[in-house]
């Protein structure tokens, strides 16, 4: 009888251990299915951040346009001023420090018609809420007209200096 006993007490002690190692597989698949599902989250995460890098450096090109496009307006301006005053091409170019070429390029740039502004996007963070421009002023002494074109995004408008005599 004491075979028996022994027998049985031996598949005892083999069941709870292969129940144990079941239960530390079962453990170690819930923690590794859990780590996984982080992983592969945070990986989405990482890809989608590429393609919003990609979006903001385009609508960042595309304001970075816009701005240097207006600056260039006023630059244009400006140089086309001291022409109408009666300074040459070169004169200007001279005291401007750029080339005949850059002048002419500008002052065309200021004479040409405004294209049409774009339209706004429909949604986003830096267009959201974002204030129409004001309606054009005119500047009471006569030197300039202050048109949308003049104003700034933020609503600023800006106006040439009078050269002092």
């Amino acid at each position: 009888m004491g075979n028996k006993a022994v027998s049985k007490e031996a598949r005892r002690a083999a069941r709870e251990a292969a129940t144990a190692a079941q239960q530390e597989v079962i453990q170690r698949t819930k923690a590794n299915v859990e780590d996984l599902a982080a992983f592969f989250d945070a990986r989405e995460r990482a890809e989608a951040v590429d393609e919003w890098l990609a979006e903001r450096q385009q609508a960042l090109a595309e304001q970075a346009a816009r701005r240097r496009a207006a600056q260039r307006l006023q630059c244009g301006t400006a140089l086309r001023a001291m022409r109408d005053r009666g300074e040459t091409l070169r004169e200007i170019a001279r005291m401007a420090g750029i080339s005949e070429k850059a002048v002419r390029e500008l002052v065309r740039e200021s004479e040409s018609p405004a294209p049409a502004p774009a339209p706004a996007p429909a949604a986003g963070p830096v267009g959201a809420g974002a204030a129409a421009l004001p309606a054009p002023v005119s500047d009471p002494v006569g030197r300039n007209d202050v048109s949308a074109e003049n104003v700034q995004a933020d609503g600023r408008s800006w106006e040439p200096v009078p050269a002092r005599a």
